[in-house]
């Protein structure tokens, strides 16, 4: 595993959006000859935005948001790790964040949300 920290970042933070860029151009890839426009997400219901970086390098590997539902309850969203750093316990480590943010801010029900199926998709 790679020794990583695991910052809170803004929503509108540059290096997060160009995670959630890549996420959703690797989750689209093949789906449409003609690409898709941008799905518009405010950020309005992420609760909370953390993105993982290499302590050594200081590189960005991969992102993760929790979005708030109805109640105490929240979905895991967003979880990206980029190709090279899959495998290395960074979503974990980004996931674990989440569920220990949701757990100190009174969430009672943390879901996987659309998370496993990204997950499982990018084999992260």
């Amino acid at each position: 595993m790679q020794t990583l920290r695991v910052r809170q970042v803004p929503w509108a933070n540059p290096v997060g959006i160009g995670l959630r860029e890549a996420l959703r151009a690797e989750r689209d890839r093949g789906r449409s000859p003609v690409p898709l426009p941008a799905a518009v997400d405010d950020g309005a219901g992420i609760a909370v935005f953390l993105i993982a970086y290499e302590l050594a390098t200081g590189q960005p590997v991969g992102c993760g948001g929790l979005r708030l539902l109805k109640g105490s309850r929240a979905d895991i969203d967003y979880v990206y790790v980029l190709p090279y750093a899959r495998w290395s316990g960074v979503s974990r480590a980004i996931t674990e964040e989440l569920a220990s943010w949701a757990r100190g801010h009174g969430i009672t029900s943390v879901g996987p949300g659309d998370a496993l199926e990204q997950l499982n998709a990018l084999r992260l």
